[in-house]
């Protein structure tokens, strides 16, 4: 019976989840009041001294960093440039170099450039030698496009503060994007517009919403909610995927 800690990591919080063979077996989710390095290092000590399961021996250990500050970028302008750069040029020069990192996506022949801590890093590593540490988007990406990928598909990992939004058709990735958003209707208002500017909205289709990091089934019930009222998406379906990010995760190992 294989074995499986699923982290999610943010500056809101943490999320562990065991899974054997697939199926969740235990979870436990803590939040952060900050993100400064030492408080958040005494939570996640805490976690571990507390709850048993966590120190278990797994057979594969991964984390998923949920940040906003993301990009994809083509496989062909990857190779003639370098992650710094790329990073740079879409989020300008505040985050320090050696905290920009990247993952390579077959499935969609991109990588995809991002921001981690490198205190983040160190600790997990520490903790966990053979630990794979990948931003969510990337597992985002390889989940979508693994199954149900042909027919229109829109997923929204729902965050406090900000919202992962990724279209698949075909079997290819049609736009992935992150938003601020402080309401369900700040939600509502960037799918409308993407799948708008797609010409997308009389095709119908699935829309997947994920909780990420902060937000409950509540404020997710919120969009579906507000989304069903919208006669532009009634050819739309709409899904909560409870158990998305840590599932996502078992495609990366």
């Amino acid at each position: 019976m294989k074995k499986h800690l699923a982290i999610e990591f943010s500056r809101h919080g943490a999320s562990f989840v065991s899974l054997r063979d697939s199926q969740i077996d235990q979870e436990h989710s803590v939040v952060f009041h900050g993100f400064q390095a030492q408080s958040v290092k005494d939570i996640l000590k805490h976690a571990f001294a507390e709850q048993g399961f966590l120190t278990a021996d797994f057979d594969e250990v991964t984390l998923a960093w949920n940040t906003k500050q993301s990009t994809l970028v083509p496989n062909a302008i990857f190779a003639e440039s370098d992650a710094v750069s790329l990073f740079q040029l879409c989020f300008g020069d505040q985050i320090a170099t050696d905290e920009i990192d990247y993952n390579r996506i077959s499935e969609a022949s991109v990588v995809n450039v991002f921001e981690m801590p490198t205190w983040v890093k160190s600790f997990f590593v520490i903790k966990f030698p053979r630990i794979v540490l990948q931003h969510n988007g990337t597992h985002t990406l390889r989940r979508i496009l693994d199954s149900n990928a042909f027919k229109l598909k829109a997923t929204l990992i729902i965050n406090e503060g900000f919202f992962q939004l990724s279209i698949v058709k075909h079997n290819q990735l049609q736009f992935y994007s992150f938003f601020d958003s402080q309401s369900a209707e700040d939600v509502i208002y960037h799918l409308m517009f993407a799948l708008q500017q797609k010409e997308m909205t009389d095709e119908g289709g699935l829309i997947e919403l994920v909780p990420g990091m902060g937000k409950d089934e509540v404020f997710l019930k919120d969009i579906q909610t507000g989304l069903e009222k919208i006669r532009e998406l009634s050819k739309f379906k709409v899904n909560f995927v409870l158990d998305f990010i840590p599932k996502a995760q078992q495609l990366c190992v």
